[in-house]
């Protein structure tokens, strides 16, 4: 099946301004498909400029998933838009589609191009409410939002959580909303099923798209709704490391969670949606292996947390536990960052199964500590991963992987300076400076004791 053109049509809200229907036209060289995708919300909409802003940059993003399925030569919609912006969304979609290619075999230089071009500019109300230096905090059920609304807390800004849901599944985002005080406000997105059906036809393309983008606009969006200056997520420093080369471009599988994707889309929101609101990640600065260390102080997450996308299944039956899985590369990753700080019987009362004493996992494990092929998932970089099996070794704590690795020559050669290096704080941020300076001495204390 060959693309031909991808068509960006409309977007409509209804249901009181509660639920917005973004629509899709595929043409290919065997029949056209018109595809809706929406989004139920919590609360409604306010109508102004800045929302109406935000629901055009949405539509441009959602359509991601639907073009790139036969990645037609030509896409088309009606908006204004400069020479600067069509170079954002280009390269949202080679960056953000770079996993994807490299999985297809795929070239860069398949993806359609946005030119600049007049068309529609949507007006509303100039005069939006005035947003209070509250924060709005993406909450994904792991030990990153986690750390992230505490360090909220120690700075005493009032928080308010929300999460892009696919369907009705919040994952652990509820109970680990409820266990840090903080009200949450869950978006529901509905993926037109005509899409499901189209990705199992022979000859369409499946793969990985810059999920946190629409996450981040849909912030954006609710932000503006219930009036919060700050829209802040939960991304450290190592999600800013590519995972391989392909073609003379750089792959990072969390590239819009990197820093370079944090500069881009804050320049984007004050250029383009609103110069008030401020989006960042408030841990940029940590690697994964200080989020775990800050992480193991917070016992009272314990029982509710995961890092684990299993969870996260439309079908329960095929969940493996009700927030791990044996085999998963983030369960497996996040054991091994958090093993150092943890005692055992911690790491059986969270995870319920000893991963590096399991050795079926020695191949997964091998491929997490870059000793075998690139691991496309948010997982700890093979270099943190060392550290940490290194860490339990100097600790005396030989589980069976822990001595294969040593065997193998996987440790570090200085455990201790190599943690010196991993608890530094990065330089590279987009915090405001009102915030930072405040949250470096915090930072620097917690990953003191």
């Amino acid at each position: 099946m060959l693309g031909k053109k991808f068509i960006y049509q409309n977007i409509r809200v209804n249901n009181k301004r509660h639920e917005v229907l973004f629509d899709f036209i595929l043409e290919t060289d065997e029949k056209t498909y018109e595809f809706t995708e929406s989004l139920i919300l919590p609360i409604p909409l306010p109508e102004n400029d800045s929302v109406n802003k935000i629901l055009r940059a949405l539509h441009l993003a959602l359509g991601i998933s639907y073009y790139k399925t036969t990645l037609p030569p030509e896409i088309e919609h009606a908006y204004d838009m400069d020479e600067s912006e069509a170079q954002f969304w280009n390269l949202v979609f080679t960056s953000g589609l770079g996993e994807f290619l490299y999985k297809n075999s795929l070239s860069a230089d398949m993806i359609a191009k946005f030119v600049d071009q007049s068309g529609m500019i949507h007006i509303g109300n100039e005069n939006i409410a005035k947003l209070e230096e509250n924060a709005l905090l993406g909450i994904g059920g792991g030990k990153d939002s986690i750390v992230a609304g505490e360090l909220l807390k120690d700075l005493q800004i009032k928080t308010t959580g929300f999460v892009l849901a696919t369907g009705e599944n919040r994952g652990q985002t509820l109970s680990v909303s409820e266990t840090m005080g903080v009200d949450l406000l869950a978006v529901e997105r509905r993926i037109d099923p005509k899409l499901l059906e189209l990705n199992k036809i022979p000859g369409t393309y499946n793969g990985h798209v810059p999920i946190s983008l629409i996450f981040a606009l849909v912030g954006c969006m609710l932000a503006i709704a219930n009036g919060s200056k700050y829209v802040i997520v939960a991304n450290e420093a190592s999600a800013s490391i590519p995972d391989l080369d392909y073609n003379g471009m750089q792959v990072n599988h969390q590239w819009s969670k990197s820093i370079e994707f944090e500069k881009l889309f804050q320049d984007y929101v004050h250029v383009n949606i609103s110069k008030e609101l401020d989006y960042f990640s408030i841990i940029r600065q940590l690697s994964s292996v200080g989020v775990a260390k800050i992480f193991s102080k917070y016992p009272k997450y314990f029982e509710v947390f995961t890092s684990d996308n299993s969870l996260f299944k439309i079908n329960q039956a095929e969940r493996e536990h009700p927030r791990w899985s044996k085999t998963s590369s983030k369960s497996l990753s996040s054991y091994i960052l958090m093993a150092p700080w943890l005692t055992d019987e911690e790491l059986d009362l969270i995870f319920g199964h000893q991963y590096l004493d399991d050795e079926a996992l020695s191949g997964l494990f091998y491929d997490l500590l870059g000793a075998g092929e690139p691991v496309l998932d948010c997982v700890g970089t093979p270099e943190e991963l060392r550290i940490c099996v290194s860490l339990l070794a100097y600790q005396g704590r030989l589980k069976k992987l822990v001595i294969e690795a040593t065997d193998k020559n996987l440790l570090v050669d200085d455990v201790g300076s190599a943690i010196d290096v991993a608890l530094k704080l990065n330089s590279q941020h987009e915090i405001p400076e009102n915030i930072s300076n405040k949250l470096q001495s915090i930072l620097e204390e917690k990953l003191k004791s």
